[in-house]
């Protein structure tokens, strides 16, 4: 399966919502294609040296013509409009009251986009498995769009996703929203809110 993240990151007034971006993106890694499974091993070969001819005997293991190999493929999911259909999941993530860390009496902002960026670069791969298992075996192509807030001391709080029914009904939401809260972004004393867009095909 193809994945990628795309910036921009962050809203870092939490009044602000914006609608997600539906894009494809392309890369070589982890295919979401079914890949075709081989069966049997290599050639045998008999015991012995030399370039001499091979005897056949009444065991058919050393006939290259006793190797068969087949090969697979997974059946694709018939997907359903309804399947297909977009819809939100999880906490709800607009504004709530700042909460603001004094206990350093360092000044309070929002997270900024470099913060988030090597945050969201290190430790969202967890994340990604989630979409990767959820879209096994299907067509689906897009993007997933994980909106959470992270809180003053920089765990996310609230995680709202936004994915096709289909993905909801093969454990998306529970996977990524565990993935998502153990995630640690820097300690700024400003709740911000972070949306982390996962590009799949």
């Amino acid at each position: 399966m193809y994945l990628a993240l795309r910036p921009p990151w962050a809203h870092h007034a939490t009044e602000r919502t914006e609608p997600p971006v539906v894009a494809v993106a392309g890369s070589d890694s982890g295919s979401a294609k079914p890949k075709k499974v081989r069966h049997g091993g290599g050639h045998r070969r008999p015991a012995g040296g030399g370039g001499g001819n091979v005897v056949s005997g009444d065991d058919g293991s050393w006939d290259n013509s006793g190797d068969q190999i087949e090969e697979t493929e997974p059946q694709l999911v018939k997907l359903t409009p309804a399947d297909r259909a977009l819809e939100w999941r999880g906490d709800e993530t607009t504004k709530t009251a700042q909460q603001i860390d004094m206990s350093n009496n360092a000044e309070s902002r929002a997270l900024d986009d470099g913060e988030i960026q090597s945050t969201i670069s290190s430790q969202s791969g967890p994340t990604q498995s989630c979409v990767m298992q959820a879209a096994t075996n299907t067509d689906l192509r897009g993007t997933i769009t994980v909106r959470m807030i992270v809180d003053p001391s920089g765990h996310p709080s609230k995680v709202k996703v936004q994915a096709p029914h289909y993905m909801f009904e093969h454990g998306l939401l529970p996977c990524v929203q565990g993935n998502v809260r153990k995630m640690k972004f820097p300690s700024v004393g400003q709740s911000t809110l972070v949306t982390m867009p996962i590009n799949f095909s």
